[in-house]
């Protein structure tokens, strides 16, 4: 699975900075930034996978989805950290009611 899940570590100290990787963005021509509701049970899309972006962003602001690829399933959680790149098909389902905040690079239909 090229996307990567970056779970919320404990915080260790008053002030803790954790980089959690660096991108290669060579290419990036503009961006966009939204948030995204997913209703338990729904998947985004319906059918099959999709990419929206070169690169994609997002922070999980509430509740769980499951991330599906080609390659395999993740769960993630409030508070974690997804980056896919570059322009990986995937899936979303809500697993209870989440909230994502996201952040594509060069956006648009990519399927």
């Amino acid at each position: 699975m090229r996307t990567r899940i970056h779970p919320t570590p404990p915080l260790s100290g008053g002030y803790d900075l954790r980089p959690l990787e660096n991108l290669d963005l060579k290419g990036v021509t503009q961006g966009a930034v939204g948030i995204v509701r997913i209703g338990a049970g729904t998947r985004s899309p319906a059918d099959g996978f999709r990419a929206t972006a070169d690169h994609e962003l997002a922070y999980v602001v509430s509740g769980q989805a499951r991330v599906d690829t080609s390659d395999g399933s993740r769960i993630v959680n409030a508070g974690d950290v997804i980056v896919s790149s570059p322009a990986e098909l995937h899936s979303t389902t809500a697993l209870v009611d989440t909230t994502i905040v996201y952040v594509l690079l060069n956006p648009g239909a990519k399927t």
